[in-house]
């Protein structure tokens, strides 16, 4: 079974790749909704979340969402250096470069964190083209094969991957990556293994992973939210302003305070586009 899902990704990568990328937007809306209906069940939970963020005002809608989702994928497969130089480049917006030109003045390596938001594969060429040093940590998979298929896309595309888990050390090897000039890349709004600090989000408790500001304490490293954004015809990647995560009376705390922050700069970034945040697992304690 594994070696047949690894089969499928490689196929469909060959033949997405041939595609333009209009193609692949186009493509994303029958087969979203398809998977929309195939599992009603995972989406009657997300109408469940459009009545919290309906109250909040924020248009949230199940089927786009799930047809975004797909696209994500699709994209993913799609995606070479060929392609994203040909069709995604050109049509690339940056949002707030200052603020990291300011910082990469004074350290030499930052921490961006992500959340689960347009398309955060396309934010590593973009990222490259503007001198970051880039490294990000992988969740492990059970299937070794599709985990290296990925770890190999994402780096021919310019970034280091970690795969993090369980006995990997890998906090400690990021603060030793950050002081060599690694710019590390998290994306940090839903915990893989369902549990994290509490943290509100949306009005709602969510288990935070404490990953980007437990390190932010432990190097002073300010942490710069970041959001790789669809447009029209191409992508937006926004940085939000940085924040640095002080020590209060200790380092729970602190880490709350962070967390609180952070929290906030990701619901102003999921509010530009609420319904390309591709979480369709649960995210909220209320969702388990």
């Amino acid at each position: 079974m594994k070696i047949l899902q690894y089969l499928f990704i490689s196929l469909g990568h060959k033949i997405l790749k041939l595609l333009p990328y209009t193609s692949i937007r186009i493509l994303s809306v029958p087969i979203g909704t398809l998977y929309f209906l195939l599992t009603f069940r995972s989406s009657i939970k997300l109408f469940k979340r459009k009545e919290i963020l309906n109250e909040l005002k924020i248009n949230y809608k199940p089927l786009t969402v799930k047809i975004n989702y797909t696209r994500y994928w699709l994209e993913t497969l799609w995606l070479t250096n060929k392609n994203f130089s040909k069709y995604i480049s050109p049509h690339v917006e940056i949002e707030n470069l200052e603020y990291v030109e300011k910082l990469k003045k004074q350290y030499p390596g930052l921490i961006f964190a992500l959340p689960h938001l347009g398309n955060w594969e396309f934010a590593i060429p973009i990222g490259n083209s503007i001198k970051l040093n880039l490294l990000a940590v992988a969740e492990p998979l059970n299937n070794s094969y599709v985990l290296n298929w990925f770890k190999s896309l994402r780096e021919s595309l310019g970034i280091e991957i970690i795969i993090g888990g369980k006995g990997q050390n890998t906090f400690d090897l990021l603060v030793n990556k950050l002081k060599f000039g690694k710019d590390i890349c998290l994306l940090s709004e839903r915990s893989i293994k369902k549990s994290g600090v509490a943290t509100e989000f949306f009005g709602q408790l969510a288990a935070f992973p404490k990953g980007p500001v437990a390190l932010s304490l432990k190097t002073e490293v300010p942490i710069v939210p970041t959001a790789m954004i669809k447009t029209k015809r191409g992508y937006k990647l926004r940085f939000n302003k940085p924040f640095y995560v002080p020590y209060f009376e200790n380092e729970a705390t602190s880490i709350q305070h962070g967390l609180k922050t952070l929290s906030k700069s990701f619901e102003e970034l999921l509010a530009l586009d609420i319904n390309d945040w591709h979480s369709i697992q649960p995210v909220w304690t209320s969702e388990y």
